[in-house]
């Protein structure tokens, strides 16, 4: 689930392209798979906040760039791999293009990747660091030749099947974290012991374990799902004190802390700031929020 909030000017317009439907995806690896038309001629920043699942983002245009703010990736990197976002990150972006963004669950990252995510939260890797230099080529070239936006979405879903089809080794311990992992991502609640005994490990190995694959414990990765699912509820609609005791808050007060510690807003200012554009957050299995500044939500408006 991603979250974002726009927050400097001058406006940067977001408008859904396509978006395939959930039941033409393998929900277990990959949680939504779309299409975005970005335009920030002027420039433009936008803040990633935390989110529980993993992107692979492909810039099927030359003529778009969107890099971390401070950071060198972008640019020239078509394709890149978002690991796990347990911080806010601003993004900086510029021209006019096309997106095609795929959210990955826990075990279609390590089915997709095979490889350990450790000290690897809010970065983000170039494809090619993870696969042969070819066939992230091979990928931009077939995205960028696509005629339409369904046959673009068509090319990447057969792309991320083909990886995750291949069924590569991970081992008997990626195995057992990606289906610890799978377990928060359907409930959070789960306390980390209850967890490792249904997984017949230790606590502590299984703290291990996580960090080594996913970059973070399970209790961090817990903390993720909540908070998502807390701000998608609030991006509804929901009452806030309902979604506190919903998502296993204290209270109100205690998840106005913690959103403000997590992600730098509070539930307020998610709410405040309009809702979600409803089209945009389609392509997202609704779980994309767009929280605009002043001056933004005209254009948000316009690109829903």
């Amino acid at each position: 689930m991603s979250v974002y909030a726009i927050h400097a000017a001058p406006a940067k317009r977001f408008h859904v392209a396509h978006a395939c439907a959930a039941a033409a995806l393998p929900t277990r690896h990959v949680a939504s798979l779309g299409l975005l038309d970005v335009e920030a001629l002027g420039g433009g920043v936008h803040r990633g906040l935390p989110h529980e699942l993993f992107m692979v983002t492909a810039y099927c245009d030359e003529r778009l760039d969107c890099r971390s703010a401070g950071a060198g990736d972008g640019g020239a990197l078509r394709v890149m791999v978002s690991a796990l976002r347990t911080q806010a990150v601003n993004f900086q972006t510029q021209g006019r293009g096309q997106l095609a963004i795929a959210m990955l669950t826990p075990l279609g990252l390590l089915r997709a990747f095979g490889r350990p995510w450790d000290r690897l939260c809010n970065e983000r890797l170039p494809l090619r660091e993870i696969v042969p230099a070819w066939q992230e080529a091979m990928l931009h070239g077939a995205l960028v030749d696509a005629a339409s936006g369904p046959e673009r979405c068509a090319v990447f879903g057969r792309w991320l099947e083909s990886r995750i089809g291949e069924r590569r080794p991970l081992g008997w311990q990626a195995e057992r974290v990606a289906a610890a992992a799978m377990s928060l991502l359907e409930a959070p609640e789960l306390s980390v012991d209850e967890l490792a005994g249904q997984h017949r490990v230790s606590r502590r190995q299984l703290e291990r374990d996580f960090r080594h694959w996913l970059g973070v414990a399970p209790a961090g990765y817990a903390r993720l799902v909540r908070f998502q699912r807390a701000a998608c509820a609030i991006a509804e609609g929901t009452p806030l004190a309902h979604v506190a005791a919903e998502q296993g808050y204290a209270d109100q007060a205690h998840m106005t802390r913690s959103f403000s510690e997590t992600a730098g807003v509070t539930p307020r200012q998610l709410r405040e700031g309009g809702g979600p554009a409803a089209a945009l957050r389609s392509v997202f299995a609704q779980r994309m929020i767009m929280l605009p500044a002043a001056g933004e939500a005209e254009a948000l408006r316009l690109a829903a």
